[in-house]
Parts: C-alpha cells; sequence; structure tokens
C-alpha cells in the first residue's frame, strides 16, 4: 500500500483509480450520511474530495491506516463546507413554468418548445463569460466545480452567476420566479 501513496504522490494517475477503486465507498458512504438526499452535492462532493487527495498527495505522511483517516477527515470536511454552502445557498429560479400539471398536449409542446428557444436567444444577451457558463451548466451537464475551475473562479462565483443570470433571463421572459 505504502508504493500506491508514492505513486500518487508522484502523480501517477493509475494510482488515483486505485485510489478511487478502493476507498470510493468509503468516500461514499461518509458523503451520504451529510448531504442525503441530494445526490448531486454527493456527486459534487466525491470528485471535490478525490481532486483534494490528488492535489495534497505530497502533504500526506504516514501508513495505510493513517491514509484512510486522511481520506475520512477530508471527506467529512468536504460534506460539511458542501453542506453550509447549501444552506447559504439562494433559492434557485425555474427557468422554464413546469407543465406537468397539463398533459403533453400538441399545442403545449409546441408553446414549450418556442419557451426554450426564447431562453437560448435570452442567454445570447447575456455577457460572454455567463453564457458560456449557462451553456456548460445547462446544455452540457458541467457541475459547478467544473466549471469553476475552466474559469479559474470560486464554486460560489459560478453559482452567483448562475443565480443572477437566472433572474435577468426570467425578467427578459416575463416569468414567474420560483422559490
Amino acid at each position: 500500500m505504502v508504493s500506491l501513496i508514492n505513486r500518487l504522490q508522484r502523480k501517477d494517475e493509475q494510482a488515483l483509480r486505485e485510489v478511487i477503486d478502493t476507498y470510493g465507498g468509503y468516500v461514499k458512504a461518509i458523503a451520504l450520511k451529510v448531504l442525503l438526499p441530494n445526490q448531486t452535492a454527493i456527486e459534487e462532493c466525491i470528485n471535490d474530495v478525490f481532486l483534494t487527495i490528488w492535489q495534497k498527495s505530497a502533504q500526506f505522511t504516514g501508513d495505510e491506516k493513517d491514509f484512510k483517516k486522511w481520506i475520512g477527515v477530508i471527506t467529512k470536511y468536504k460534506a460539511i463546507d458542501t453542506y453550509r454552502s447549501l444552506q447559504n445557498k439562494p433559492k434557485t429560479v425555474q427557468l422554464l413554468p413546469s407543465i406537468s400539471s397539463k398533459k403533453n398536449l400538441p399545442e403545449r409542446i409546441v408553446e414549450l418548445r418556442i419557451q426554450k428557444e426564447q431562453l437560448f436567444i435570452s442567454i445570447l444577451s447575456l455577457s460572454k463569460n455567463d453564457q458560456e457558463i449557462f451553456l456548460l451548466k445547462y446544455y452540457l451537464g458541467y457541475s459547478n466545480g467544473e466549471i469553476a475551475e475552466m474559469f479559474e473562479i470560486s464554486k460560489s462565483a459560478v453559482e452567483n452567476r448562475l443565480y443572477r443570470g437566472k433572474l435577468k433571463l426570467t425578467k427578459e421572459m416575463k416569468w414567474e420566479v420560483s422559490r
């Protein structure tokens, strides 16, 4: 096991895969206890944990037991930080009104498509960076953490840009803001 730790410290990607395979269930169990039922937050937390392990592996000193404890501590604090950020996060704004109360009548489907097109056009009215953030998040499915890394800004900055952009879009589209 010491060789796995040494390989990880030398930034061997295969070693990181082995760490994920070995400790993935352990990390997930800790994240679940803190963040359940928010599956998106759990997945982002787990990804953040393994990113931190990768980035800070050179700081680790100890044996296999210490390594597992170290991973557990990182996971615990990442999960708590994620939980706190979710508590402080502003309420999200729904971009498209829900059609669940109505049956998918053909005219309702056409109306929804038109709204989606209008929404896409409205996204183009945002700043270049905000356009890219929206497209990465809502069209390509990137997480806020991944977007933050791409733009070299904090995760909370991404969340704030998304929130402010949603507010701007709801005003342009004249939709009601759902809380």
